[in-house]
């Protein structure tokens, strides 16, 4: 499943201890949403795994300032009498040369995209967690709401049964037939309960929720490749490609910054004293310096890796969006030849109703056509909740956070 695809590193330690009964798991929660779940989780999950999401702001002198200040210091002393000592004191700083500001600003400007489309990102893996566990929840408590509405159905049947097994009207075939088909669901019913719980503690865990929220459709984006662009992994990937490239040429111009230095001399003589004040500015004669051979490499293997997985990651989600659509198509089309078949089944149940008084094998078939009909209306259900399912799983893939 695709939601297991990106998430193991999201597993958090705290199991919540869950209170009450089943009767508490099948109630739906009329406030919480699935987009409220997400920001509840998420909050949940960044108190256990903090991360400083911000981006460190540059300030105006680092934009023009490159490396630590340096200071020097010179003492020279005249070895004739009538010679000059001279004493300098040099306040050095290289800055950026005034065509490297552009690239220097655009690095921030990606850096400060890249910083927003991380939390983009961990919205998606969050939306993931909470689609997978919130519908392995609900297919289970559809499963626990189906085998408990058996056992009722079953057991009001056993008393007609009964009856008319007791005065004879029933063949001993068709009574035990019923009374195993009870007990199935009484074993199926213990499962289902289980994976019930089991699933959801782990939605509570991620979420905080007791309930499920009333309703989880969602619905297909109108256009799946726009959203495949703007996908957020896919955007970062892209924003890192384009970091990579402007970092390398960042660098091959830094190495021919301006040097720039307040210097202070003092010259002390027979002749008197002289103190000199003046600045310094060396500026390369080269506009760019050759490209250094393992910097050209590691930035050809960075943009080499990244383009490659930008391909193909987005490969895999169209084929995965693509598989995902066949699916809904496949399960649309079966909801409609279900819906045909328990139609029938309600036909086939009532001419059955008119024969099983013939014969004991009639009888029979009488029995299994009821609970025939009633799974099939139990399995029409499934495949309606397994529809809302795999377009919530269409959705995760598509990039849509909740």
């Amino acid at each position: 499943m695709y939601f297991q695809r990106v998430f193991v590193f999201l597993t958090t330690g705290i199991i919540l201890i869950l209170s009450g009964s089943f009767s508490a798991y099948l109630q739906a929660s009329e406030i919480a949403g699935l987009a409220a779940l997400r920001v509840q989780a998420q909050q949940r999950v960044e108190q256990s795994y903090s991360s400083d999401w911000m981006a460190h702001q540059s300030s105006s002198l680092s934009r023009w300032l490159i490396g630590a200040p340096t200071l020097e210091v010179s003492a020279l002393q005249s070895n004739l009498a009538t010679g000059t000592d001279e004493l300098e004191v040099r306040l050095g700083v290289q800055i950026q040369r005034p065509d490297n500001l552009d690239l220097f600003d655009q690095m921030e400007q990606t850096n400060q995209a890249i910083m927003v489309a991380r939390q983009r990102q961990q919205a998606l893996l969050i939306s993931g967690l909470v689609r997978q566990r919130a519908w392995d929840a609900a297919m289970a408590r559809q499963q626990v709401n189906a085998l408990s509405d058996k056992q009722v159905w079953l057991s009001r049947l056993g008393t007609q049964l009964t009856e008319r097994f007791n005065a004879g009207e029933l063949s001993r075939l068709a009574y035990l037939q019923w009374q195993q088909q009870q007990l199935d669901v009484q074993q199926a019913l213990v499962n289902a309960k289980a994976e019930l719980d089991g699933a959801m503690r782990a939605y509570t865990e991620l979420t905080g929720a007791h309930t499920l929220p009333a309703n989880m459709t969602e619905t297909v984006p109108d256009s799946l490749d726009a959203a495949l662009n703007s996908h957020p992994e896919l955007k970062l990937l892209s924003l890192q490609k384009q970091y990579a490239a402007a970092a390398y040429q960042y660098g091959r111009q830094s190495q021919s910054n301006w040097d720039v230095a307040l210097v202070a001399r003092r010259l002390q003589s027979v002749m008197g004293d002289e103190n000199q004040v003046g600045i310094a500015v060396g500026i390369p004669l080269a506009l760019e310096m050759p490209a250094n051979p393992q910097d050209l490499q590691a930035w050809q293997q960075t943009d080499l890796a990244l383009s490659q997985s930008l391909m193909n990651l987005r490969i895999t989600l169209q084929q995965q969006v693509s598989t995902n659509m066949a699916g809904l198509t496949s399960l649309e089309e079966q909801i409609a030849i279900g819906e045909q078949q328990v139609a029938i089944g309600e036909q086939i149940v009532e001419q059955l109703a008119q024969l099983k008084q013939i014969s004991e094998l009639e009888q029979s078939n009488w029995l299994q056509s009821l609970l025939e009909q009633r799974d099939r209306t139990y399995q029409l259900d499934q495949l309606n909740l397994s529809q809302q399912q795999r377009v919530a799983q269409i959705n995760q893939l598509a990039g849509q956070v909740l």
